[in-house]
């Protein structure tokens, strides 16, 4: 039973990741992630391609979190040890990535 609900927790985490990531792909204003605050569209080249690329980062964000809930069954310290990554590596990446979406899409 433990094992069932480690799954539904991390795939309704993954699903959110996704919503957010199909959310982010269909706003015609940029998309904004920390501070909260909008983001102008002058400072941005192109907005539809901006906010696909923060939609994408999303939606590879969920990834490990539908592989942790299933490798659960499997090995559960592995699981653990992929969510432990996701919430530590994976947010790190996120950051680095989002560096990299703003130095090609943000104008100079």
């Amino acid at each position: 039973m433990d094992n069932l609900m480690y799954l539904i927790v991390m795939w309704i985490a993954a699903i959110l990741f996704i919503i957010i990531g199909i959310y982010a792909m269909n706003r015609k204003k940029p998309m904004w992630l920390w501070s909260g605050s909008p983001i102008s569209e002058s400072n941005i080249n192109d907005v539809k391609a901006y906010n696909r690329a923060i939609g994408k980062m999303w939606c590879v964000f969920s990834i490990p979190m539908f592989v942790g809930g299933i490798v659960e069954f499997i090995l559960p310290i592995s699981s653990i040890l992929i969510l432990v990554l996701t919430c530590t590596v994976g947010i790190g990446f996120v950051v680095w990535y989002y560096h990299k979406i703003e130095e090609k899409y943000f104008v100079q």
